[in-house]
């Protein structure tokens, strides 16, 4: 079975610059296996890993062990690595436990976001606005700013262990969009939505970030259950 990567490409819009071996490895895999190039159930050839994303053994293993971790890859002894499997039914479960995870992670972070991380908040707004105005169609962008937002917030909430959970839970939620082909929105839908979400954490407030958090997610997963017309399936194809 062929493996195809497009090179180092990852889903944040952070600058890869003076990453680490392991770290190339790992965002460019999670990249494939996210945007499902490569399908579930697909044997992950090392060998072919390595040349491809030019990195070691080492390193390799090394992402490899991490994407396990995250249940993006299983871990079959004596077989190698496969890239676990994913459904609808998985995505909608996903979504049950992500939305509580995401709500209180921005109940938290009204409390305990730094100025620093707010500023932070700020200029990846103005990355989102001045890309939307371009009308940038890269899906990866798109899907990075939405992560690095989420990510960001997450952080801010001041709990690792909510961090990671997050972190996980949003590359398997949108695995499950790939591999599923189901619609949802890009960030010309979602730019207001962080707008409200950073004027809600700058106040400070729990009560209003958690409803600006839901406001964001529940318009997404009304975004999935909206018809898709055959016209537009090229383009709903390729959306967050």
């Amino acid at each position: 079975m062929k493996i195809y990567f497009m090179e180092r490409q990852t889903l944040q819009p952070l600058s890869t610059k003076k990453m680490r071996l392991s770290d190339v490895a790992y965002h460019g895999l999670r990249t494939a296996i996210i945007k499902a190039e490569l399908l579930p159930g697909s044997p992950i050839d090392e060998k072919e890993c390595m040349e491809r994303l030019a990195v070691g053994r080492t390193p390799l293993r090394e992402a490899l062990q991490r994407l396990a971790q995250e249940d993006l890859l299983l871990a079959v002894p004596q077989r190698g690595y496969f890239v676990s499997s994913t459904s609808a039914t998985d995505f909608f479960q996903l979504q049950e436990f992500r939305l509580q995870a995401e709500l209180w992670a921005a109940r938290l972070a009204a409390t305990r976001i730094s100025d620093a991380q707010l500023d932070r908040l700020a200029a990846l707004i103005e990355e989102a606005r001045a890309g939307v105005e371009a009308k940038r169609m890269e899906i990866e962008w798109h899907l990075g700013i939405d992560e690095e937002m989420h990510k960001l917030i997450a952080e801010a909430s001041g709990n690792t262990y909510l961090m990671q959970a997050l972190t996980r839970l949003y590359a398997l939620s949108v695995r499950s969009l790939y591999v599923s082909r189901m619609p949802v929105a890009l960030l010309f839908e979602d730019l207001n939505d962080m707008v409200v979400i950073h004027e809600a954490l700058a106040s400070r407030d729990p009560d209003r970030a958690e409803a600006a958090m839901r406001g964001h997610l529940s318009v997404s997963a009304t975004n999935l259950i909206r018809p898709v017309e055959p016209s537009r399936q090229t383009r709903m194809e390729t959306r967050k």
